[in-house]
């Protein structure tokens, strides 16, 4: 079955709760298991089998999350990953507590919390030894350098332009043709971001063995 329809059967039910039963990798991808309650308290309901194909991304974090939803390639977190790829360039000489915040503002609007902050920009771990403020890593020569997606990079580059930055950008290679565009699966605080998610229904009390539960970070 489709992700999409699962997701809208699973929603449909009045008062249900989705917990993570499992996550096991497979040949190809990841296998998560979902179970269905009666509220957050509840009986078990039913449950679901998602197989993920294609995994580019896996942040599962959270296996008592509460609902289900899928986003297509136009998400931000999936987005990142067909956007043509793009580099930005600025001088060194600038204020730079200025410069992380007008990115930092720059990377919420476009993607929100989901993709982090020092993914695409070489930025310091906040405790620095002399200030709990991020920094940017030492790099060599006389600009900052930073490359990816177009959609943010785009955004970057504007906010530098409105402080006063000089910047240079440069349009990296676009999307490769008929490239597959990934979904993504959200569960509580947790997602997979995938080419394909198909789904199994199963039966309550249908015999199968208790799964050991799990948590998995990839990506």
């Amino acid at each position: 079955m489709q992700i999409q329809n699962a997701v809208k059967i699973v929603n449909s039910i009045p008062d249900s709760w989705v917990r993570v039963e499992h996550v096991r990798r497979i040949s190809g991808g990841l296998e998560v298991c979902f179970t269905i309650h009666e509220g957050q308290r509840g009986k078990r309901t039913g449950g679901w089998k998602v197989t993920c194909r294609g995994v580019r991304e896996a942040k599962i974090t959270d296996i008592d999350g509460g609902g289900l939803r899928v986003y297509s390639a136009t998400h931000p977190v999936a987005r990142q990953y067909v956007a043509r790829r793009a580099e930005l360039r600025w001088p060194r000489t600038g204020d730079e507590a200025k410069v992380l915040l007008a990115l930092y503002r720059a990377h919420t609007k476009a993607s929100d919390d989901w993709i982090e902050f020092d993914r695409y920009l070489q930025i310091e771990t906040p405790w620095t030894g002399t200030s709990f403020q991020p920094h940017f890593a030492p790099v060599s020569g006389s600009n900052f350098v930073c490359r990816g997606p177009d959609f943010l990079i785009h955004g970057y580059a504007k906010a530098l332009e409105a402080i006063g930055e000089r910047v240079q950008l440069t349009l990296r290679r676009g999307p490769k043709l008929k490239q597959k565009q990934p979904k993504v699966l959200h569960f509580g605080q947790s997602y997979v971001v995938a080419d394909v998610f198909t789904a199994e229904r199963e039966a309550v009390g249908g015999g199968r063995p208790p799964l050991y539960r799990k948590l998995l970070n990839a990506g």
